[in-house]
């Protein structure tokens, strides 16, 4: 039975190709975007091997939308019958993309288009790692510059489908794979429970806590799926990274009349001091989902970073990409198509 090829790590490839130079070839053609099926470089013997062991990406892109900073929404249909969005984000010097790793969300935020979906299904590893494949496609048809960074932000909450993403994470980062550095992805997650949160033991990438409301009740309020404390979840984030060097990332969505206040600021900098590595905020005032919820003002967002910088943290006021496209932090959805609820 032949396998989907954007599912093989590149060991299980060089023992389907009988040859560990033909997965190097194939897997240097997939980190270029290049179909290795079409490649005319690759030799016919090659191409043949591949035809009989496995099978090409099963996806198609349907719409592709360009903001006016440039950032490009993609709604990918995959064979299953079920779509995902991702976005490449172009910098002067980098292109990072976002991707999705469920269809859906199960979480239930407030602030959160996607979780009008609900958790439709699974994305399995090959329909992660096709977002990253057609995103290297997309930079080159686009001109843009080279895709370095990928963020675990898109669709989807990453450790509630960790078999799947853990095992993308393996390829995305193995050097006779995509090569992509670990310090140049970051899985972000709300961290269902402190037993989730354990699972990123097993990978080096960065990681961000969407934490969006350091007391209880505001974050229920938010996260109405929550069922552990913070302080509960932040003591499985201080285990994670008693033994790490890399910072931590926190963000918050700033809502108006929420977590927007000086009080809120000043709950969020107790929580996390005296944390085993650098913390890094990153302040995200809400994008527009049409949820009945507006972003927290100009002046309430300098607020709250002020008062963090003040309490010795590195702190960033992130800037929305992509707004006028529903390409932003929160915006992204598909509608319902006929699919299989639960895992795939």
């Amino acid at each position: 039975m032949r396998s989907p090829l954007l599912s093989l790590a590149p060991r299980r490839l060089a023992e389907l190709l009988e040859g560990t130079g033909r997965a190097r070839m194939v897997f240097s053609r997939l980190a270029q975007g290049v179909d290795p099926f079409k490649d005319p470089s690759l030799s016919q013997k090659v191409r043949k091997k591949l035809l009989e062991t496995v099978h090409p990406p099963d996806f198609r892109e349907t719409d592709r939308r360009s903001a006016r900073d440039g950032t490009i929404k993609m709604l990918l249909h995959f064979t299953r019958g079920y779509a995902v969005e991702c976005v490449l984000i172009p910098n002067p010097s980098r292109t990072t993309l976002c991707l999705s790793t469920q269809v859906g969300c199960a979480r239930g935020c407030r602030f959160c288009l996607t979780a009008t979906m609900g958790l439709q299904a699974q994305l399995p590893i090959e329909h992660i790692i096709a977002q990253v494949y057609h995103g290297l496609q997309v930079v080159h048809e686009e001109g843009l510059p080279n895709l370095r960074n990928l963020v675990f932000m898109g669709m989807g909450e990453p450790l509630d489908n960790w078999t799947a993403v853990h095992s993308s994470l393996i390829t995305l980062t193995d050097g006779r794979g995509f090569g992509f550095g670990p310090k140049h992805i970051t899985v972000s997650t709300v961290a269902p429970s402190p037993k989730a949160v354990g699972l990123l033991d097993q990978c080096s990438t960065r990681v961000a806590w969407s934490l969006h409301a350091a007391r209880d009740d505001v974050r229920r309020a938010l996260v109405p799926t929550q069922q552990h404390s913070v302080i509960e979840l932040l003591g499985a984030f201080r285990s994670l990274f008693q033994h790490r060097k890399d910072p931590i990332f926190v963000e918050m969505a700033l809502i108006e009349g929420f977590n927007d206040q000086p009080d809120d600021a000043e709950a969020a900098a107790l929580l996390l001091r005296d944390f085993p590595t650098e913390v890094r905020f990153n302040l995200l005032p809400l994008n527009p989902t049409q949820r009945g919820l507006a972003r927290a003002s100009e002046t309430k967002v300098q607020n709250f970073a002020q008062h963090l910088q003040q309490a010795g943290y590195f702190t960033k006021v992130r800037t929305a990409r992509g707004q006028d496209e529903q390409a932003a932090c929160g915006q992204l959805a598909t509608s319902r198509l006929p699919t299989k609820r639960g895992i795939i």
